[in-house]
């Protein structure tokens, strides 16, 4: 399958997705940056697997953010999604945000999900260690930007990451970024970036899983990484040093070795 970016309809809502590839079929849910693009990590799963990954509604050109009240929503969506694609079972991988929507399908319906690769995900609470506040970021700052999502802010992905005030990116990378901290902030605004349910829900995956962590993740700290990793039965979790928030973008190879590694 040639990569692609096409549209698709899922519950009546005009849906962004590229996929392409060809292999066992992964299904990639993306963090509220909104990747669902031909960015250096996708093309390069695509380069091993049949890599689907849909912009979820309210992200990109994604329809359907109004019907979308919580994370239960989403859950119903992306069944649907894979219900569309003929999916009884099949590989997920997610990145923060999209780590949150992958845990909450592998626990409310484990049959679905074959294999799961949760990449620093947010879903979870630790008092003791809060998430950070992403909307609470000041974009008048872009260097706090960068040093909240990476280990190493002078890194080339660092750099190359636009910053939600810059007033020089154009109109539609702009819209596109208000657009993705709107649809976060709609299920991730209160209680902050996690479900109060998941914790004790998460006994229920019976997909093999894996954690995989930056050592140095300020957004949410590693803790989370442990903590996902021991609720969940028989779970792997793999710390990547050196590392912040964005593993696919700062330490691709890493990211790439331990993704193919576990799926195979």
């Amino acid at each position: 399958m040639e990569q692609t970016t096409t549209e698709i309809e899922v519950l009546g809502r005009r849906i962004h997705e590229i996929r392409g590839g060809e292999g066992e079929p992964l299904l990639y849910l993306h963090s509220a940056m909104g990747e669902a693009m031909w960015i250096p990590h996708l093309a390069e799963l695509a380069g091993r697997y049949e890599l689907h990954a849909p912009a979820h509604p309210g992200f990109l050109t994604s329809q359907g953010i109004d019907q979308i009240h919580d994370i239960e929503d989403l859950v119903v969506h992306y069944l649907a999604y894979m219900d569309g694609m003929g999916w009884k079972s099949v590989n997920v991988l997610g990145l923060s945000l999209g780590g949150w929507i992958a845990a909450e399908i592998a626990t409310r319906y484990p049959e679905r999900v074959a294999k799961l690769v949760l990449v620093s995900s947010v879903g979870i609470w630790i008092r003791e260690k809060p998430i950070a506040d992403i909307f609470a970021i000041d974009s008048r700052f872009p260097d706090r930007f960068r040093n909240l999502l990476f280990h190493d802010p002078n890194c080339l992905a660092a750099q190359m990451m636009p910053s939600p005030g810059d007033m020089t990116l154009g109109d539609e990378m702009l819209t596109n970024i208000m657009n993705a901290f709107a649809a976060t902030a709609k299920i991730g605004w209160n209680p902050l970036l996690h479900d109060p349910r998941l914790e004790s829900m998460l006994p229920r995956v019976r997909a093999e899983t894996l954690v995989l962590w930056g050592a140095n993740d300020r957004i949410v700290p590693v803790d989370y990484g442990k903590k996902f990793a021991r609720l969940i039965p028989g779970a792997t979790l793999e710390i990547i040093p050196e590392c912040g928030h964005l593993i696919p973008l700062e330490k691709p190879v890493e990211f790439h070795q331990a993704v193919t590694k576990f799926l195979g």
